[in-house]
């Protein structure tokens, strides 16, 4: 055995000033267990009341004020005793040695006589330090709840119970019924240990996978920002070359401004000098002269003089004034509209330039449809909207269902006639419904009527509404007008619109701030209206009975065709027929109402009774 250790007296000393050799008084224990002398702590409280355990290597915080800390309990901490000394009635002596196979601890007298006696006699007993007693001990064997003198001992590989030596012969089923599986609790306990290493390596393999992906994630991030900085620097940079290029050109602009109205005012100049200011001089001249020679000089001079001051007099009355000659003057003319320079993103790369001044989104040119679904329908649609990632279609049973899923999940709102026309604005549903008067409704998301108003129109065939800039747009066919009203139905004022006929079936969509395109089957016109001015901005007679409208952002509206599975394309800042595009499964002639989601495009088909959808692909 190595050399016995030196017993380190039984003496409670301070964890702080123990390096001094000072004895411990009044000792304190800490949240940390570790014991100061309460002088020491005195000086390591801060002005909150906070301590950090002055132990090398701890730095523990403990919020227990100085006067709430525990003394220490110096009987119940008291170091364990010898076993033996107590037998034999002596003074107990410190122990210093634990054997597990005599379950007894030795101080070091009779550590050293158990050694011996052991070794002499060829039986060695292993013999372990106070430090792994206490661990044992905290780690010993569980007395079993029926046989209290004596330690659980086995355990069941199946149900985990635990049993001393004496609960065998009663235990022999776990609760399922099945018959135990008993080994030693060492046995089991090493069997479960490999079964939670096992679980470990599973663990470790998730560890490995989570932060591969905090990795990858974490880059990925890094990546982000800086490629938006990136972004954001060319942006910046493109912003400050068009600037310095706009000051160039409108510098340019007024250094030619300038030099043109110059030259202009010297012809100018030139004319009143030439012109004006000398023959105006001569006459002034003539008539000091001859009001001169008339008050002064003598009649024999005035006689000899008559001729010549007569003819110069009629030459100068004969002269033919000069014309007042204005030259063309260079002007600046605002061109109808505000200046703009449009800037439009289409890559991280750059932007495109053009004659106007307005920021907008690029919304690529959809150049072909692909039906991801058709939903069969219980009725006819007249009319559809997307809601809250839904779709709702108002039909001809006088009810507006719900699609969600590609599934119809029932009726969301019913009406007592048919919903024609719906529109979707800041969480409200907006339907107006056929009758005498026509009524628009308004209902919140959980289908509640939240208000109602009449509108007047006096044809029952199908119609449009739109909203923009919180104000509600609605045809009078009748009266050939749009209808503008408030979102609480106080009607603000009336706009003309020839377009429309008595029976006309009309669609509408917002295209842009106060921009509302309206579609006439009857004159088959689609125009595009100004409802802040009032004004007809375009009017496209390209598409032929044209019904449902949709507009895609504020660059393009897509218009179904009549008698055809075609919907035209038009640009949305001129009219003009850009593209069009074509499905069978879009019903010919009968596209009541359409609308766009995003990417979608959903077409309400009435005959056929379903709404399909399609993914409008650039």
């Amino acid at each position: 055995m190595a050399a016995m250790e030196e017993i380190v007296p039984p003496a409670i000393e301070c964890g702080f000033c123990l390096r001094q050799g000072v004895a411990l008084p009044n000792p304190r224990q800490l949240t940390c267990n570790h014991v100061h002398c309460l002088e020491c702590l005195t000086g390591f409280y801060d002005e909150n009341n906070i301590l950090v355990c002055p132990w090398e290597d701890c730095s523990q915080v403990c919020e227990e004020p100085l006067e709430r800390l525990p003394a220490y309990d110096i009987v119940k901490n008291k170091p364990k005793s010898c076993d033996l000394c107590a037998k034999k009635g002596k003074d107990n002596e410190q122990a210093f040695s634990y054997c597990p196979l005599c379950d007894t601890v030795y101080c070091v007298k009779h550590h050293e006589l158990h050694r011996e006696y052991h070794e002499a006699i060829e039986n060695i007993h292993p013999t372990i330090n106070m430090e792994q007693y206490e661990l044992l001990k905290s780690q010993k064997s569980r007395v079993c709840t029926h046989h209290t003198d004596k330690p659980v001992s086995l355990g069941c590989d199946k149900c985990l119970k635990m049993i001393c030596i004496e609960c065998v012969r009663k235990a022999k089923f776990c609760d399922d019924g099945e018959s135990h599986q008993l080994m030693s609790l060492d046995e089991l306990a090493e069997q479960l240990n490999d079964e939670i290493n096992k679980l470990k390596k599973g663990m470790i393999e998730k560890e490995e996978g989570l932060e591969r992906i905090f990795k990858f994630t974490s880059q990925t991030l890094a990546e982000y920002d800086e490629e938006t900085a990136e972004t954001v620097q060319k942006i910046h940079d493109k912003r400050d070359a068009q600037i310095k290029a706009l000051e160039s050109k409108y510098k340019q602009l007024e250094a030619e401004y300038t030099e043109d109205r110059l030259i202009t005012k010297t012809l100018m100049t030139d004319f009143l000098e030439d012109e004006i200011l000398k023959k105006w001089s001569q006459i002034r001249n003539i008539m000091r002269k001859t009001e001169s020679q008339a008050k002064h000089a003598h009649q024999c001079d005035l006689v000899s003089s008559y001729r010549d001051t007569k003819n110069e007099i009629q030459r100068l009355i004969d002269e033919i004034i000069p014309s007042v000659q204005v030259p063309s003057v260079s002007k600046v003319r605002e061109k109808s509209g505000s200046s703009e320079i449009m800037l439009e993103v289409v890559s991280t790369d750059g932007f495109l330039i053009d004659e106007q001044l307005k920021l907008r989104s690029s919304k690529p040119l959809p150049k072909s449809l692909k039906l991801l679904h058709t939903v069969s329908l219980p009725s006819n649609p007249l009319s559809t909207r997307v809601w809250n990632s839904q779709i709702l279609t108002g039909m001809d049973n006088k009810a507006v269902a719900t699609i969600d899923n590609y599934q119809v999940k029932g009726s969301f709102i019913t009406f007592n006639s048919y919903p024609k026309a719906m529109e979707v604005y800041k969480d409200r549903l907006y339907t107006t419904v056929y009758g005498d008067p026509w009524t628009i409704y308004v209902h919140d998301q959980q289908g509640n009527r939240v208000t109602s108003w009449s509108h007047s129109d006096t044809c029952g065939i199908r119609t449009g509404l739109a909203i923009t800039c919180d104000k509600i747009v609605a045809p009078d066919r009748g009266n050939k007008l749009l209808i503008i009203y408030s979102l609480t139905g106080n009607k603000l004022k009336d706009i003309s619109c020839p377009q429309l006929s008595q029976n006309d079936w009309v669609s509408l969509c917002v295209s842009g701030s106060d921009k509302v395109v309206v579609s006439s089957h009857d004159s088959s016109q689609v125009c595009l209206i100004d409802i802040s001015q009032g004004q007809l901005l375009w009017t496209c007679k390209d598409v032929p009975h044209p019904l449902g409208v949709a507009c895609y952002g504020d660059r393009y509206t897509l218009v179904a065709a009549s008698n055809s599975s075609t919907v035209r394309i038009l640009d949305s800042s001129t009219g003009e027929v850009v593209s069009e595009l074509r499905d069978s499964a879009i019903e010919s002639g009968k596209v009541f109402d359409m609308d766009i989601s995003g990417d979608r495009l959903i077409v309400a088909n009435w005959r056929s009774k379903n709404i399909a959808i399609f993914q409008l692909q650039p």
